[in-house]
């Protein structure tokens, strides 16, 4: 819970400076760029976090493509897009979840309007957003990067890529 705590502490101070401007920019090309843009700006700072302790975490592994999990931890969240959700519909999913998962779960509709649309919708997209996030992902022919993110919020499994293992750590971490 103090995790949680520390990301909503996290989103309200988020900013983005030249310096992270220059690190999308030199992982990402204009199109893939766009998407990263496109979520609201404490996802973008989450993203740059993830992407940041990734690389701490890989180390100077060979087995690592870490152009590939650079590219997964700047776009893992781009399901989540700007206007979408509501900072406070945002931090009453992440309650719900942790309190009452079952509940989020049967409740979670897509679709904005009303105030309880609304709610719903967020609950939506936070437990959907791996899979909007690849299939944004796939439809710009990023196959190995879809193919993580897809599958970031997953158990984990003996035979997953080490980049998804990589990926999910940082993820916990921010």
């Amino acid at each position: 819970m103090i995790q949680r705590v520390k990301q909503v502490v996290a989103a309200f101070a988020a900013s983005i400076a030249d310096g992270d401007r220059q690190f999308v920019s030199s992982h990402l090309s204009k199109r893939e760029e766009t998407l990263f843009w496109a979520m609201n700006l404490p996802d973008q700072r989450h993203a740059l976090n993830v992407a940041y302790t990734a690389i701490d975490l890989a180390g100077d592994a060979p087995h690592i493509n870490k152009e590939l999990l650079i590219r997964c931890a700047l776009l893992h969240d781009v399901g989540k897009k700007k206007g979408d959700v509501s900072t406070g519909d945002k931090i009453a999913a992440v309650l719900c979840h942790g309190l009452a998962p079952r509940w989020m779960k049967r409740w979670a509709r897509p679709g904005r309007g009303s105030k309880i649309s609304n709610l719903r919708h967020a609950f939506y997209i936070y437990l959907h957003h791996a899979a909007r996030s690849a299939k944004m992902l796939q439809a710009l022919g990023l196959t190995a990067e879809a193919t993580i993110i897809a599958c970031h919020h997953e158990p984990r499994s003996p035979r997953e890529a080490p980049e998804l293992t990589l990926l999910r750590t940082a993820d916990d971490l921010n």
